[in-house]
């Protein structure tokens, strides 16, 4: 980490680095714009495949790519690696005119890639579609056929199974039954330089985090404005803020273990079952939500208007309720309905929501010190690592994907935070989960707590620096979610990023005995002390 931040030490300000940090993800992305190694296949018919989808190109395809519409066909040999000139009737208008270009769709396997390309190429096709055996990423190289790969003149290109299952049997359909067959253009992918959509996830996810520590230590903030004298603390909203003491749950060591083992249940009950599950994550979603944004909007009101506090009703199975709770509930209420599900306008109502939710997580949990918060960290970094990228030794596919995907359900997991990509002909969504900033976010919390007890800022404290490791580990993470072109563990990088950039300075500046028991940093008078207490308590342990 030392060595990765070296650069960044004679840029002339923090917010510099941090505005350059995704604009060089971005250019790394399209470094290879020269040499395509996407492609975008825009089915134009029949209308049930119809639409943008993702190929790679195999390392040894041909430029430039046919500008007309071609049509798909499976060979007699659907792995292709038989000669095979196709016979069929070729169609065209009105039974007149040339036969458009066409493409075959083979599945691998039995010889090499060059072989199958040499074998279309040689029936006159223009270019070859490859169908890996999975969904994971196949790299399309030439193997041990170097030798033939110069005498490749087509475009071939790799999809997962599902897809190209999808355009194999439309294309036999289409040849069983007479009818035209499915139509595709070719065109190579190129990002834009600057990907706005990640940009705008990653600054909202460690803008949420950062919220969501605010949030957490409103309590600390009043009780040293009341320690330096006066009544304004009474009154701020820091103090309309501050969690009440029997609001907070503090996690203890065996609660932050517990978290892998109840976690995997969880996921595993939902790969198995996501189909009745989904429906009441939504409904859990909309109802946390909704009870979090009015109780952030009930805090406001009383703020602004006291008389707002009075006592307006007892409602069942919730307890009594305050005019502002009733106030507030109106638009929470509204703002959950107006989710607009399976929508491409339903993204703004679902990240507000999960904002609400993130910061009231991290306004009532909290860890009370490193020993803790080291525990929780390294149990879910393994637990991300096993079910996003081991699990499919298992369940054949990654469970961890699969569950946040909606598992097939047509539905969408709704704990994600949720960003359309724009400019981008494959449209979609950027996600990334709620675990992913409430975790960490939980360690950023303590670490602001522990600045301010310490009485400390900026970069001579821990809080700055969590949040900028924080902050570097979400670039990283979409840089390797471009380069591996799969779903990736985020508390890979995110870890290392926050637990990895405090214990290396803590271990710099000597300070990581009061870190682990959560004690403030004293005075410097009084810091030889402090340590030297701490070492024999340590040492009683």
């Amino acid at each position: 980490l030392s060595s990765a931040m070296a650069p960044w030490r004679r840029l002339p300000s923090v917010p510099s680095a941090l505005l350059a940090a995704p604009l060089l993800a971005a250019c790394a992305r399209t470094a290879v714009a020269a040499n395509p190694t996407s492609a975008v296949l825009a089915v134009h018919r029949p209308g049930e495949i119809a639409g943008n989808y993702m190929a790679y190109f195999a390392s040894f395809s041909k430029f430039p790519l046919p500008k007309d519409d071609l049509i798909m066909r499976v060979p007699q040999d659907e792995l292709g690696c038989e000669e095979y000139p196709l016979d069929w009737p070729r169609p065209a208008a009105g039974g007149m005119g040339p036969a458009p270009g066409w493409i075959s769709i083979v599945q691998r396997g039995n010889c090499t890639f060059v072989e199958k390309a040499l074998n279309a190429q040689a029936a006159g096709a223009k270019g070859l579609i490859i169908v890996w055996a999975d969904e994971f990423y196949v790299d399309l190289g030439a193997g041990n056929d170097t030798q033939n790969e110069t005498g490749v003149d087509i475009f071939v290109l790799g999809v997962g199974h599902h897809l190209g299952e999808r355009f194999r049997n439309s294309s036999v359909l289409a040849h069983e039954s007479g009818t035209e067959p499915p139509a595709v253009s070719v065109t190579p992918y190129v990002s834009s330089l600057m990907n706005i959509s990640e940009l705008l996830l990653i600054t909202l996810a460690a803008c949420l985090v950062a919220l969501g520590a605010f949030c957490s230590t409103a309590d600390v903030v009043v009780s040293q404005q009341q320690q330096n004298g006066g009544s304004q603390p009474v009154r701020s909203f820091q103090a309309a803020l501050a969690p009440h003491e029997d609001e907070i749950l503090e996690v203890d060591q065996w609660q932050a273990l517990s978290f892998c083992g109840v976690g995997s249940c969880f996921l595993v009950l939902l790969f198995y079952f996501m189909q009745y599950a989904i429906y009441v994550i939504i409904f859990c979603f909309c109802v946390g939500g909704a009870s979090c944004i009015s109780q952030f909007g009930a805090i406001c009101l009383n703020y602004y208007f006291p008389s707002l506090r009075n006592k307006s009703m007892t409602c069942p199975m919730v307890g009594i309720l305050s005019h502002a709770e009733l106030i507030a509930g109106v638009p929470a209420i509204i703002l959950v309905l107006c989710i607009l599900r399976n929508t491409p306008y339903g993204w703004p109502f679902q990240d507000i929501i999960g904002a609400g939710f993130l910061c009231w997580l991290q306004r009532t949990l909290r860890l009370p010190d490193m020993k803790v918060a080291s525990i929780l960290l390294s149990v879910m970094f393994f637990f991300d690592i096993f079910w996003v990228f081991i699990s499919p030794l298992f369940f054949h596919e990654s469970v961890m994907v699969r569950v946040a995907t909606g598992g097939g359900t047509g539905e969408s997991v709704p704990m994600l935070l949720r960003i359309p990509t724009f400019g981008d002909p494959f449209g979609g969504d950027r996600l990334l989960g709620f675990g992913d900033i409430a975790l960490p976010g939980l360690l950023v919390s303590f670490l602001r707590r522990h600045d301010l007890m310490s009485h400390r800022s900026g970069c001579k404290g821990y809080f700055l620096p969590a949040l900028i490791g924080y902050f570097i580990g979400l670039n990283v993470t979409i840089a390797a979610l471009c380069i591996m072109r799969m779903g990736q563990p985020a508390l890979l990088y995110l870890v290392p990023g926050t637990l990895g950039t405090t214990m290396v300075i803590a271990s710099c500046r000597g300070e990581v005995g009061l870190l682990w028991h959560g004690v403030p940093v004293p005075a410097p008078g009084l810091l030889e002390e402090s340590q030297s207490s701490d070492s024999e308590a340590c040492r009683a342990e």
